[in-house]
Order: structure tokens, then C-alpha cells, then sequence
């Protein structure tokens, strides 16, 4: 269907007789603000047919992104950022306040569930290649995105203030201080001091909901409009490659390519999808279902299991055993297996830095232009290595911490 057609069906769905009182209102408003054009260009753009429930991970990230936004807005109105009064102030959410309780569980459970997904939504991308020109800043502002949530995930877990939350904040600072050069200023700027107390809490609390969010949010926009720059490359399933095809047949099919493909610069056997499909309805419909499924999941888990909260910090503590979140048992297992010398230099700072930096270099390392993944050992038999290692330390901390 053409463009005019449908931005005329939309507009007269607008403003259809039942509507007619605020028909003039929305014209008027329309008019200097292009609604419908951004209605139109947000909706009705191609995106690849097949494999599309697996491009509905990037969808879910996002709605779970902004569920956790609105719990941690409603979490403010009760949370109060203070050594004396922020464990209180859960603990009375937990016993007389239903609400406020579920609230605070679905904002851990989220947390939880953004990073199992977002995780996933990595994998996927990684496997079909789709970091290859031209989405290698794509997958760059993904990896960044991804350890901006790991440190949202951290900072979240020091402020209930209870035990875990006390000594999760001590073991953080405290690996600051290995920075070469900076790193015990960074940890006094981060303490107010050389311990822990009450300023360590309030500039937490200004990291997880003021400076983080604030890295956070304009990078989602730049992801977002980077993809729908270039469009979703979904994976090999949907590009023909076809040796025999004549360049002639190439350019007539890039030719009758919708918005936003042919994704340029590419290379021409992967610029357009051989199969398309609308994004509104069909794939915003399966983005709907499996988004609710996630929301669904999180409130189940929020009612049924909660959000624990452990016995206010205490600092005397001598039997106390802090347990990491599991997001970061590997490292925790790593720690404990390196010799104590080693043990944060290289445990906390050359394999995670090393990680991250090969993580944001895959585009550049990876230059061939195989997207199926059988073609690409040099990169998969690593990568595969690397997770199930991740599973095995994971597991290994388990046991060690739970005597299972």
C-alpha cells in the first residue's frame, strides 16, 4: 500500500464522527505538530518475516525498561535514602503497605528479568551476525546498555540498607580503590569518606536514579533510531544471497524495498530481506504478546515470592556472609578461586575490562561478510566457550555459598 492512502486511512480513523467534538482540536494540533506523519513513520515501516518472534526481545527490553522506571517512580514516594530510616521505610511496605509491596517486587523481579532478557536479546543479535555493517554502532550502544543495567543492577541492590545491601556497598567501594592512580579518590568521592555511612547511601541512591538514568535514556534513543536507520537484520534466514543473481535483479529488488531498507552502506546480498512484512500490525502484535508475558511473569513473581529484605546493616556483624546477586556469581567465584594477590587486579579488572572491551570490538574483529554462524567458528567456538565457563563458575559459586 502507498504512503497517502494510508496516512489518509489513519487520519480519518482520527478523526472519525464518534471523535467529531475534538476533530478540530486534533487538526489544529496536527498541523504544526505532524501527528500522523509520526504516527505513520512509527507504525508502518518493513521489517523482515521470518524469525520475527525472536526480534521481539529488543521490544520487551524496552517496555521492562520502562516498567522499572515507573515502579522506581512510585518506590520514591516511600523509599527514604537515609541509614536510619531507608530500611524502615521497606520494612513498612512490606507489612502495611499490599501495594507498595508488590510495587517493590516487581521492580527487583524486573531488574531481574531485563537482565535474563536483555541478555538474550545479545545472544540473538550476536549468533545472526546482525552487528555486521552497517549495525556495528548498534550493537556498540547495545553492549554499553547492557553494563549501564548491570550497574543500575548493583546500585539498586546497596539501598535497602539491610545486611546484604551494607556489605554489597562495602565490597563495591572497596574494589574502587585497585583504580590505578584514581582509584582510592574515586572511592572517598563514592564513600564521603574513607567508610561507609550515611553520604554513601545518598550519593547510591544519586547514582541509581539520577546519573545512571541519565546515561541510560538518550543511548536507548540513539539505539532505537539507529535501528530503525538501517532496519532489523533479523538474521540469514531472510537475505537470499544468491551468487546467481544479476545485479540487475539485485537493484530492481532493492527498487521495490519499503522504508528503511535497502540499509546502506551494506553489502548488497544483505541490504534487503527477500521476505518483508509490516511492523504494525503483525509485528507489533507479537512485541504485545511476548512484552505481556514478561509484565505477567514479573507481577506473578512479585505476589508469590516478593522481594526479600534481610535484618537492618549492621557493621559489627562478625558471622555474617554476604551473597552477590546472581548476576555476578561468576565474578564472585573468580574472586575466590584467583590467589590473593591477584584476586581483584585481574579478577575484578582485566577479565571484566578485557570482556567488555572484546564485546564492543565484535563488529571490528569479526569482518567477513558469513552471517550464518556454522561459517563463523572463529567467533562462535569462543563465544560458545565463554558461556558455558560463565554457567560452570555460576554453578561452582552456587554450591559454595548454598552447600548444594
Amino acid at each position: 500500500m502507498s504512503v497517502e492512502p494510508r496516512r489518509s486511512k489513519l487520519v480519518a480513523r482520527l478523526t472519525h464522527p464518534v471523535a467529531r467534538p475534538l476533530a478540530s482540536v486534533y487538526r489544529w494540533v496536527d498541523e504544526r505538530m505532524g501527528i500522523s506523519d509520526l504516527v505513520y513513520k512509527a507504525l508502518y515501516e518493513a521489517v523482515p518475516r521470518r524469525g520475527a518472534w525472536t526480534y521481539t526481545l529488543g521490544s520487551v527490553t524496552l517496555i521492562i525498561i520502562a516498567l522499572q522506571i515507573v515502579t522506581g517512580m512510585f518506590l520514591l514516594w516511600s523509599y527514604v535514602p537515609s541509614t536510619t530510616e531507608a530500611w524502615l521505610s521497606l520494612n513498612y511496605l512490606a507489612h502495611h503497605n499490599e501495594f507498595g509491596a508488590i510495587v517493590r517486587g516487581m521492580h527487583l523481579w524486573g531488574a531481574y528479568v531485563l537482565l535474563l532478557v536483555i541478555g538474550l536479546h545479545m545472544v540473538r543479535t550476536f549468533v545472526s551476525g546482525s552487528y555486521k555493517k552497517p549495525r556495528e554502532l548498534n550493537w556498540i550502544t547495545g553492549v554499553i546498555l547492557f553494563l549501564l543495567v548491570l550497574a543500575l543492577g548493583i546500585t539498586g541492590a546497596m539501598l535497602p540498607w539491610d545486611q546484604a545491601a551494607f556489605w554489597t556497598t562495602v565490597v563495591t567501594t572497596h574494589v574502587l580503590s585497585y583504580v590505578p592512580l584514581l582509584g582510592h579518590w574515586l572511592q572517598e568521592v563514592w564513600r564521603g569518606g574513607n567508610q561507609v555511612g550515611p553520604v554513601t547511601l545518598t550519593r547510591t541512591f544519586a547514582i541509581h536514579i539520577w546519573l545512571l538514568p541519565a546515561l541510560l535514556v538518550p543511548l536507548i534513543g540513539l539505539h532505537i533510531y539507529l535501528l530503525r536507520r538501517h532496519g532489523e537484520h533479523g538474521s540469514w534466514v531472510n537475505y537470499r544471497n544468491d551468487p546467481e543473481e544479476s545485479e540487475r535483479e539485485r537493484a530492481d529488488r532493492v527498487l521495490r524495498a519499503e522504508p528503511p531498507y535497502p540499509a546502506v552502506p551494506s553489502d548488497p546480498a544483505y541490504s534487503v530481506p527477500d521476505d518483508l512484512d509490516e511492523f504494525f500490525p503483525s509485528q507489533v502484535g507479537k512485541d504485545a504478546i511476548v512484552s505481556f508475558v514478561a509484565v505477567l511473569i514479573i507481577f506473578v513473581m512479585a505476589v508469590v515470592v516478593g522481594s526479600p529484605l534481610e535484618a537492618p546493616a549492621n557493621a559489627a556483624s562478625l558471622t555474617y556472609v554476604p551473597t552477590p546477586e546472581w548476576f555476578f556469581l561468576p565474578l564472585d567465584q573468580l574472586l575466590v578461586q584467583f590467589p590473593q594477590a591477584w584476586m581483584i587486579p585481574v579478577g575484578v579488572f582485566i577479565i571484566p575490562g578485557l570482556a567488555s572491551t572484546l564485546l564492543i570490538m565484535v563488529p571490528f574483529l569479526d569482518r567477513s561478510p558469513d552471517r550464518e554462524p556454522w561459517k563463523r567458528p572463529q567467533l562462535m567456538v569462543p563465544a560458545l566457550f565463554t558461556l558455558l565457563f560463565l554457567i560452570f563458575e555460576a554453578l561452582l559459586g552456587v554450591n559454595r555459598l548454598f552447600n548444594l
